[in-house]
């Protein structure tokens, strides 16, 4: 009797099975997904998947009573799309529809778009978070992506399953529809941390373990390229010719060094970790041509964190110990959140210290604006004396948070946005030699575009009349009231300096003729004094031997 009354229970359970979570994509390669998702109470698994929404011809089923489900599926065809659905053996309970569909990475080295969605700091539960997401919805069907990159701080205020059920997998504030889709590549932030590891009472990292670890499953074993981190503390993988890393900036301890994996403390010498031997062995072993490395710490900002307040132990740490083993390998792009404003750099080189270090004759590789859409793309080089020398820092802390009053005045940043409801997402696409990052706004304006080309060979003649211009940098850019010019000079020169209009009309001549001595200048002018109106203008410098010209966007 009490065997019919448990087999009856266990059928009741099995046909009012109901998803709470998902479903959701983990781990695509060229041959294999993984499909999550939660249900109400314990059922078995049954997933339906084919090339046809209407004809579901294969499955996979899993007998093992549980409520979060992870249901590997293994012999796929690359860069093929296929369809699912959810269910139990006797129940389907999500799919299949065209929102329930999955598509397989390229051959592992293949050229071809590689295109992702990249925010951090989004799980908020708030209209901001609505706001960016919808503009991607509205999107996305022009862009495709293949991925999203999370950047930390993805749900707040602690990283509990509640929050993460309330404001991430949610169909309210959340990504319910996009997930079924979209495959999502996760980093953890500070928040994230907060149940896991604090730094006041860090948890050894071997052993750290929470909601966060529990509902991801990402690549540990090399399973799309990369060296086994062996952890889903941090990890990579290859999509296509691109090199993903997903790095830890939460690996510290201020009191406990064999805690301390990436150099936080001031208390202790840092020489290493097995995160850091990870990582040196997997630069060392990629042979894709494109490195991008993400992670929540931003090492430079000056948002709602600042480089150089001395509290921030943590991204001095991933600045001074990680980004420079990350450039000695030529990382292309390095993507940060944390601070909750949208910052993009110059293309930097060899700098690894806080805004009054900066040096835009040391540390800036190419001065142009990097905006592709002008023609003034950044550019590598494969071959010559700087052969892989040059990245590009970004800041995505906007997916669902703001800062009021950022400053906005680090000097390695070209470009900022940053006020109240000023939110927004990165839009990245790699193809061939081409690296391009376009941001888009929660309104769905897109503002800021970079990129980024790679070439051959270094070219070795130089113009007959030496450039006494070392460094030209505009900021705040964007601006509502003052903006900056910082010029770096090689020798004693007159100064021809202008500003125009966007229709090539000239508006001021700002110091035209006045002499100006070798080394360090700034320059500050007022937005209101010059006349100046809402819009994009250029500031253009001559010395005689070259001209060099920066935008500078006015904001309301």
């Amino acid at each position: 009797m009490k065997k019919l009354i448990v087999f009856c229970l266990l059928l009741s359970s099995i046909a009012n099975a109901q998803v709470v979570r998902g479903p959701y994509l983990q781990s695509p390669t060229s041959a294999s997904i993984k499909v999550m998702w939660r249900t109400a109470s314990a059922t078995n698994s049954k997933l339906m998947y084919g090339t046809d929404p209407q004809s579901l011809t294969m499955e996979v089923i899993d007998t093992a009573q549980v409520i979060n489900h992870t249901v590997p599926v293994t012999g796929l065809q690359p860069n093929t799309q296929y369809y699912y659905s959810i269910g139990t053996t006797t129940q389907t309970l999500s799919g299949p529809d065209n929102l329930h569909r999955f598509k397989t990475a390229p051959t592992i080295g293949t050229i071809q778009p590689v295109k992702a969605w990249v925010m951090g700091d989004f799980g908020k539960g708030n209209s901001n978070q609505q706001q960016v997401r919808n503009s991607f919805e509205a999107y996305n069907p022009n862009f495709n992506a293949d991925m999203w990159l999370w950047l930390g701080d993805n749900v707040y205020q602690d990283g509990t399953d509640l929050e993460y059920s309330t404001k991430v997998f949610d169909s309210i504030y959340g990504y319910h529809r996009l997930m079924k889709y979209l495959p999502f590549m996760p980093a953890p932030g500070n928040h994230d941390y907060n149940v896991i590891s604090t730094p006041q009472a860090s948890v050894h990292p071997n052993d750290q373990d929470g909601p966060y670890f529990d509902l991801i499953d990402v690549f540990t074993n090399g399973e799309s390229g990369g060296v086994p981190s062996g952890t889903e503390k941090y990890y990579s993988f290859d999509y296509g010719n691109v090199h993903f890393l997903s790095l830890n900036s939460e690996l510290g301890s201020i009191a406990n060094a064999s805690h301390d994996w990436i150099g936080a403390s001031p208390l202790n010498s840092f020489n290493g970790s097995p995160f850091t031997q990870w990582l040196q062995a997997d630069l060392e072993a990629n042979t894709q041509p494109w490195v991008v490395a993400y992670w929540h710490q931003s090492p430079h900002t000056d948002g709602s964190h600042h480089s150089s307040a001395p509290w921030e132990i943590y991204m001095k740490a991933m600045r001074e110990n990680i980004c420079p083993m990350l450039e000695d390998y030529g990382v292309d792009l390095i993507l940060t959140g944390h601070s909750h404003v949208y910052e993009r750099s110059y293309f930097l080189h060899n700098y690894f210290g806080v805004p009054n270090q900066f040096d835009p004759a040391q540390h800036v590789i190419d001065s142009n604006t990097g905006d592709y859409t002008t023609g003034n793309s950044y550019v590598k080089y494969k071959e010559g004396p700087n052969a892989g020398v040059g990245t590009v820092y970004a800041v995505v802390g906007s997916g669902g948070s703001e800062e009021s009053d950022p400053g906005l005045q680090h000097p390695a940043m070209f470009f900022n946005y940053g006020c109240e409801n000023c939110v927004g997402s990165l839009f990245l696409t790699i193809h061939g030699d081409t690296l391009k990052g376009d941001y888009l706004k929660g309104n769905g304006e897109f503002t800021d575009h970079f990129g980024i080309i790679k070439k051959q060979n270094e070219p070795t003649s130089v113009s007959l009349t030496p450039s006494s211009v070392a460094g030209l940098i505009v900021y705040p850019n964007p601006t509502r009231k003052v903006f900056n010019i910082q010029l770096n000079l090689t020798k004693n020169t007159t100064c021809q300096l202008q500003l125009f209009d966007m229709q090539g009309k000239l508006v001021k001549d700002l110091c035209t003729d006045k002499e100006l001595k070798k080394g360090d200048h700034k320059l500050t002018f007022s937005i209101d004094e010059l006349g100046m109106h809402t819009g994009v203008y250029l500031v253009k410098y001559s010395d005689g031997a070259k001209i060099y010209s920066r935008a500078l966007v006015v904001e309301e």
